[in-house]
């Protein structure tokens, strides 16, 4: 890891994402912002920092950003969650959002069913 702030990341979901790593390298300053925010907003308080990122996960999957979904969805375990947790909260997410929402997350339930391997599900 080529930056102390990957260290905090890798520390809390397991991973740096890809994105992150762009971003430090063209724009410092606004890798800061992203980091800060990301300090302030998922941490621990009325709901734990894995709700935080399940909920992440389902809005991800309403704006069919699939790459979020996966980076959420990693987080997430790595903090806790369980398989069930995911599945049942991306079911929310049809309910609501409809199907596209389980296509933005199908890598997702994919690795959840045993069809990707973990570790390239790790991988971005």
């Amino acid at each position: 890891m080529p930056y102390k702030e990957f260290e905090i990341f890798h520390k809390k979901t397991g991973f740096v994402p890809q994105l992150l790593e762009s971003i430090k390298d063209t724009d410092p300053e606004m890798f800061e912002t992203i980091s800060r925010l990301d300090d302030v907003i998922l941490k621990d308080g009325a709901l734990s920092e894995k709700q935080k990122r399940i909920i992440a996960m389902c809005l991800s999957a309403q704006q069919q950003c699939s790459k979020c979904v996966d980076t959420h969805a990693k987080a997430a375990l790595y903090l806790g969650a369980t398989k069930q947790e995911i599945m049942e909260a991306l079911f929310v997410c049809l309910l609501v959002g409809g199907a596209p929402c389980l296509s933005a997350a199908r890598r997702t339930i994919a690795f959840l069913r045993g069809q990707i391997d973990p570790l390239e599900f790790a991988g971005e």
